[in-house]
């Protein structure tokens, strides 16, 4: 069989801290017989971190973009590369991670075994918790939120046997296929960070390929939720674009009641946060041309590109929201109740 060719692509900005534990923990992992790169894009850092990897890891392939691109066209550079190298497989990772050493021959075994699979997981532990589990594969609800399944449960409890389906693969710690990618496109850099795993997730599960879990792949992630109101605006705007692109018309109209209903819930929260005018800044992100230019084309790649219906692929979607510091006794006992049952008669009509 010939030599498996991946590229480990890193993605920094301001990352000096976390250098030592990464690519300490890389320089040990086992090949296995495989033939591995690791590339990394800096996206303008300036804390020392290009410095540093010259210094201190000369073997690795460093490419500095001078600016913040953001995750998705940072990663989106170092795939072409790859993709030009004619590679198997690409590994996307985050720079504030580290890795047991047999993560990768493991991803790779997971992905082999079904030419189907567009993207393997790697069990993404905490750190320094690392009895505790960040993600087990991600989970996506109905209405367009993403988040970490099985965030913080105990290690112990996950079935570290068998791969499974999983509604997306965190951009943290993921191997992709590279013909897929070929065929689906990669991360939309219109997205810049948040959600855009979750576009590509989507769109590979939409042209027929699976999204797995692989248990025996560890990597640890010192994982740190922010709540910071910047954010607040992309992930909103985010959320709308992927479900607008992504879904046909009619699971839209389905939708729209519930969509609604969400903005409305979320007004509150969002005045005692602080983050409305984050809120209504993303809102009006779809009252310019720009915005549904660009949705309107990625529909027609997405519709170019689909192989299943809307029902097939939200079959592995969610009605709960599970918040990553703990639940309130009203999402608890009001939201997802009431969403667990809009979500039963969706599930029915959607085609």
């Amino acid at each position: 069989m010939p030599q498996k060719k991946v590229t480990i692509i890193v993605v920094t900005f301001n990352s000096s801290k976390y250098l030592d534990g990464l690519f300490g923990s890389l320089a040990k992992i086992n090949e296995g017989d495989l033939f591995i790169e690791v590339l990394v894009v800096d996206n303008g850092s300036v804390d020392g971190t290009v410095g540093m990897i010259r210094e201190k890891w000369p073997w690795v392939d460093l490419h500095e973009a001078g600016v913040n691109l953001g995750f998705a066209a940072g990663n989106n550079l170092g795939i072409r590369v790859a993709l030009d190298r004619r590679d198997d497989y690409v590994y996307l990772l985050n720079a504030d991670t580290e890795v047991e050493r047999d993560f990768l021959v493991e991803a790779v075994a997971a992905m082999e075994t079904d030419a189907s699979i567009g993207s393997a997981q790697s069990l993404l532990l905490l750190h320094p918790e690392r009895e505790l589990v960040n993600s087990a594969g991600n989970a996506i609800h109905f209405l367009g939120f993403g988040y970490c399944d099985d965030y913080r449960r105990p290690v112990e409890q996950v079935d570290r046997e068998n791969i499974r389906d999983i509604a997306y693969p965190s951009g943290a710690g993921v191997l992709l296929r590279c013909s897929a990618l070929r065929q689906v496109g990669l991360f939309d850099e219109q997205l810049f960070m948040y959600h855009e795993d979750l576009d590509l997730g989507w769109r590979l599960r939409l042209a027929g390929y699976r999204n797995v879990l692989a248990p025996r792949s560890v990597v640890w992630h010192k994982y740190e939720f922010s709540r910071s109101i910047k954010k607040w605006y992309l992930m909103e705007r985010n959320r709308y674009i992927v479900l607008f692109k992504n879904l046909r018309a009619w699971s839209l109209l389905v939708l729209a009641p519930g969509l609604l209903a969400t903005e409305l819930f979320m007004l509150l929260p969002a005045v005692r946060g602080g983050w409305w005018p984050k809120k209504f800044k993303a809102l009006a992100y779809f009252l310019t041309p720009a915005a549904w230019q660009h949705i309107w084309r990625e529909r027609a790649s997405v519709s170019g590109l689909r192989r299943i219906g809307d029902r097939q692929v939200m079959a592995l979607f969610t009605s709960e929201i599970r918040d990553q510091d703990g639940q309130s006794p009203f999402v608890m006992f009001v939201a997802n109740p009431l969403m667990n049952r809009a979500w039963w008669l969706c599930k029915k009509i959607i085609r």
